[in-house]
């Protein structure tokens, strides 16, 4: 198992187990987080959301 960083992402990613949810969090604005079944449906809805902002 290697251990070190790997990207640059800008966010963090956890997983609510009673819903079964997946959220995503901006490490840069932690007020914008989305959630989505899978995690790349949370990441899509995270960058819509601070797209939206950002306009």
């Amino acid at each position: 198992m290697k251990f070190g960083e790997f990207s640059k992402a800008n966010y963090s990613i956890s997983l609510d187990t009673k819903s079964q949810l997946f959220s995503a969090r901006s490490n840069e604005e932690p007020k914008f987080e989305a959630t989505g079944v899978t995690i790349q449906d949370a990441l899509m809805a995270l960058e819509k959301l601070s797209s939206k902002t950002t306009k």
